[in-house]
């Protein structure tokens, strides 16, 4: 039997219906919360950590369910999410929700402080282990946590302290972890006195420096002239103890550069016109080597005493030099062999060649020419070969500076060997 003409139009119009109801509703696939501090005190990462907490929930509560059934029911949506919200955000209450349904659902959440709010954190920033000098410049290195940290919690409610700390120790965690990568941080945040603390310590990880082998000499002025200088350095180098001996060997440079900018600050420095020279060893037994020299003058007085020779065991001698260029020099020596109270002056030349340096003097009142070699095979140890004209004689010594007032040589002139003893002024 054929259908009537009016049912037709009615069934078409109630399939026409359900298409628009399947048009206008969607699964929700994705969820956009937002947690908004209604007195606009709270900090945005603060706000971002309550809103990433509050994200989770609310993913599992709407993704996958119809946006129009949820629009039909959102009231008690917007309740249950109030009720878990005040429960996860310690010290806040929730004053409103706003659930907005669709393919992506926007949540707002309202929240104040219960109470009172932080204001004027105090930033105990500590480096353990450390000097306070060698702190401050370690600190140097992340100039803007304490103002990150007081930015982050300022505003903050007062109750909200113990899911704000994990908020504060991830931040300066990266921190660390991004320019101190071989320290740690611990964070805790106390209340004290109707105040609030932010107490980081900062340590060092891995093996640390608890030696230090220090020295600070010149081979162009005499070095009792540096007793002061020598005092006062000794004890900024002291201050690096403590220090994760990777941090210095990826910084040796920059704390290098740092002891010389300091180091040409001293009235010595100026007053001798010496260049700073520091070489930085690393190491559980931390070596610093400082070299003052000069490019004007060189001057030294010496003292020998020979164990094991015959003659002319006890002498002296001092040497004064100017440099003509930036490896050669022009010098006067006066010698005194106190056996026989005999002088000797020599006048010559010498040029730097590397670790090598060659010198022509010649002596008076015997004109004698003398031709010397010297090589520097490290910090402590040189060798040396002269030779004496008008005796023929050739002498030989290997030299080990034992410190910078007193050395060793060993000397063989072809007919007997000694040992002689270097007083160093």
């Amino acid at each position: 039997m054929p259908m009537q003409p009016g049912k037709i139009v009615i069934l078409a119009a109630m399939t026409f219906c359900m298409s628009l109801q399947h048009a206008f509703s969607a699964p929700i696939n994705e969820v956009d919360v937002q947690v908004i501090d209604e007195n606009g005190g709270t900090s945005q990462i603060l706000l971002t950590k309550m809103s990433s907490s509050m994200h989770v929930v609310s993913e599992q509560l709407f993704i996958g369910k119809d946006d129009e059934l949820v629009g039909k029911d959102v009231a008690s949506y917007e309740s249950l999410l109030q009720e878990i919200g005040e429960r996860v955000f310690t010290g806040y209450e929730l004053t409103r929700v706003d659930v907005l349904p669709a393919q992506t659902t926007r949540i707002k959440l309202y929240a104040r402080p219960w109470s009172k709010i932080i204001s004027s954190p105090k930033i105990d920033l500590q480096f353990s282990g450390l000097e306070a000098q060698t702190a401050k410049f370690l600190e140097n290195r992340v100039p803007n946590l304490r103002q990150q940290l007081n930015d982050t919690i300022s505003g903050a409610s007062v109750d909200a302290s113990d899911w704000a700390g994990g908020v504060l120790r991830l931040l300066v965690r990266k921190e660390i972890e991004k320019q101190l990568p071989e320290f740690k941080a611990a964070v805790d945040l106390v209340q004290e006195n109707d105040g609030t603390i932010v107490q980081v310590v900062v340590y060092p990880v891995g093996q640390v420096v608890r030696e230090i082998t220090y020295e600070l000499r010149s081979e162009d002025i005499p070095n009792v002239l540096l007793f002061k200088l020598k005092d006062k350095y000794h004890n900024t180098c002291d201050m690096l103890r403590g220090l994760p001996i990777d941090y210095v060997k990826k910084h040796k440079d920059e704390i290098a550069y740092s002891l010389t900018e300091e180091l040409k600050k001293e009235s010595e420095i100026h007053d001798y016109n010496l260049t700073p020279q520091i070489e930085i060893i690393p190491g559980s037994n931390l070596i610093i080597n400082i070299m003052l020299a000069s490019k004007e003058y060189r001057a030294w007085f010496e003292g020998y005493a020979d164990l094991g020779r015959k003659d002319d065991n006890l002498s002296g001698k001092a040497h004064i030099g100017k440099y003509i260029s930036g490896r050669d020099e022009i010098f006067g020596e006066v010698e005194l062999v106190t056996q026989e109270m005999d002088w000797n002056f020599t006048l010559g030349a010498t040029r730097d060649w590397g670790k090598s340096r060659w010198t022509y003097g010649r002596r008076m009142p015997k004109g004698e020419n003398d031709y010397r070699f010297e090589y520097v095979f490290g910090p402590k140890w040189r060798l040396r070969a002269e030779h004496f004209s008008s005796r023929d004689r050739n002498e030989f010594g290997v030299r080990y500076r034992i410190h910078e007032f007193l050395s060793a040589e060993y000397v063989y002139d072809g007919h007997e060997s000694y040992l002689r003893i270097i007083g160093n002024l």
